[in-house]
């Protein structure tokens, strides 16, 4: 894969998403042996999480840019920050799964939805608001 811009996951075309895993898994596998981190951090099945998959790949994209031959003389510690807040990201995501060293478990289907009749009315009621508060300031001629 390229460096030369961070990998939207949701679009990756089928032909080059086995590399792109490839080159993924290896980075992921690096970066908990460089420092240490354990399933509380990130689970092994953390290929399976659509979000801590985000959240990763855009660490490696961070880490990329910053150690590039043009990058700042302080873009490393840039990276350190991002770590750090990805870092407390994964953990809470961690938790979420509930995944152990041995064990996954799938993502809740959806979490939830969007309530259509109570968005219809709270847009429904919103718009009015507005439209009195146009007419009450004079700004339209209704």
């Amino acid at each position: 894969m390229s460096a030369a811009g961070p990998v939207y996951w949701p679009d990756l075309p089928a032909e080059v998403a086995e590399q792109a895993w490839t080159e993924l898994r290896d980075w992921v596998e690096d970066l908990i042996d460089r420092f240490g981190l354990d399933a509380r951090t990130v689970p092994p099945c953390w290929y399976r999480h659509p979000g801590i998959v985000a959240a990763l790949a855009a660490l490696r994209d961070h880490e990329r840019a910053c150690y590039t031959p043009t990058a700042s003389p302080s873009a490393g510690i840039d990276w350190f920050r991002a770590f750090r807040e990805i870092e407390d990201r994964l953990v809470g995501w961690a938790a979420r799964t509930q995944c152990t060293a041995r064990e996954h478990r799938d993502d809740p289907a959806g979490g939830w939805s969007t309530d259509e009749n109570d968005w219809a009315a709270f847009v429904a009621a919103d718009t009015t608001t507005r439209r009195e508060a146009a007419i009450h300031d004079g700004l339209t001629d209704h």
